[in-house]
């Protein structure tokens, strides 16, 4: 059983989680300023971690050598920089890299719990699972039926907007849930609708991305069209001066849904059935579980999909704690002295 806002703060006051908010932080004092931050706290059904400003170690990779899990070398991890500006403080994560972080909070896992950490979807962009994708073979597959055949090993590829403005075909990688959030519904002239989360970004006609909540009525967005031509999927180039889809409306959508994505590693961007292109998941955090009778600040690692360099946000929401009650198991991590109890405040690496 998931459990709920109310029994996550009545066990707080117990130490399971220190520092602790009984609700979602949106914005905080920042040099004198207050400024929107990534949410964290308690929600409905879980609790937003941030990411602790201490320490981050970037991913390099040393010519001639191999990443080895069972001797993994502190070399090929270099500490990233702590930056600031107007936006709040973050580190910088290199396109198509990864990096380590640890959580702020501290953890005190009671004996009947396992607690799932997901990444927030803040940083992933999503689309509710019934949207679908265009791929090249002319089907359209929702991507909660893409992240289930995923699962079975097949491959998908469909369309993307390469840096000169033309249609070009690319894998699209790791359809996946990534959890639940809030949605604005984004109707085209074609009267197709997408449900999004609000700071997803769409191509506009002439290449730049607008996250969903900055769009307007009349907005030119790059299009897709296609059809079958005796058998065969014909796509257009956008070059070649067919029209637009507009946006005719952007809406709040009531509640908190399930919410997936994917990756496109070549481009950044693909094209879903409605007729436009979007960006694809840029941040992934590794989905990482704590143990019955764990106590420490989880270490939390970050892979950029995307080519473009990212920021990931200090002291700001980061990933989502999930609480799952089961029965009382015979052995917890603390009684078998596991070796990653009461990690501290700082980046932990493999120990074999």
């Amino acid at each position: 059983m998931i459990k709920n806002d109310i029994w996550i703060a009545k066990m707080a006051e117990s130490g399971m989680i220190q520092p602790f908010d009984p609700k979602l932080v949106r914005s905080m004092e920042f040099e004198a300023n207050i400024i929107p931050v990534l949410s964290f706290g308690c929600s409905s059904y879980g609790y937003d971690i941030r990411l602790s400003p201490k320490e981050f170690r970037i991913f390099r990779h040393i010519p001639g050598t191999i990443v080895n899990p069972k001797r993994f070398n502190p070399e090929n991890l270099e500490v990233g920089e702590l930056q600031r500006d107007r936006d709040g403080e973050f580190f910088i994560l290199p396109g198509r890299s990864y990096g380590l972080g640890v959580a702020l909070e501290h953890l005190n896992i009671p004996e009947n719990i396992t607690v799932i950490c997901l990444g927030k979807s803040t940083y992933a962009r999503c689309f509710r699972g019934d949207t679908r994708v265009a791929l090249v073979d002319g089907s359209s597959p929702t991507l909660e039926e893409m992240a289930q055949r995923a699962q079975q090993g097949e491959n998908f590829w469909g369309y993307s907007i390469d840096k000169n403005g033309l249609v070009i075909i690319t894998l699209l990688s790791n359809p996946r849930y990534i959890g639940r959030d809030s949605l604005v519904k984004v109707t085209l002239d074609n009267e197709e609708s997408i449900f999004c989360t609000p700071d997803h970004l769409f191509m506009k006609r002439h290449g730049s991305m607008v996250p969903a909540d900055d769009l307007r009525p009349n907005d030119s967005l790059m299009p897709l069209y296609r059809e079958n031509t005796r058998g065969y999927e014909t796509v257009y180039q956008p070059l070649t001066g067919v029209k637009n889809h507009k946006v005719a409306s952007v809406q709040d959508i009531p509640g908190i849904h399930d919410v997936y994505c994917l990756t496109v590693p070549e481009a950044g961007n693909f094209a879903i059935a409605a007729g436009v292109f979007v960006h694809n998941c840029g941040i992934i955090a590794n989905i990482t579980p704590a143990e019955a009778g764990w106590r420490g600040h989880l270490t939390l690692e970050f892979s950029n999909s995307s080519p473009a360099d990212a920021r990931i946000y200090a002291s700001e929401g980061v990933c989502q704690l999930l609480f799952l009650e089961g029965e009382s198991c015979q052995t917890t991590y603390e009684q078998r002295k596991g070796k990653y109890q009461d990690q501290a405040e700082k980046v932990i690496l493999p120990k074999i």
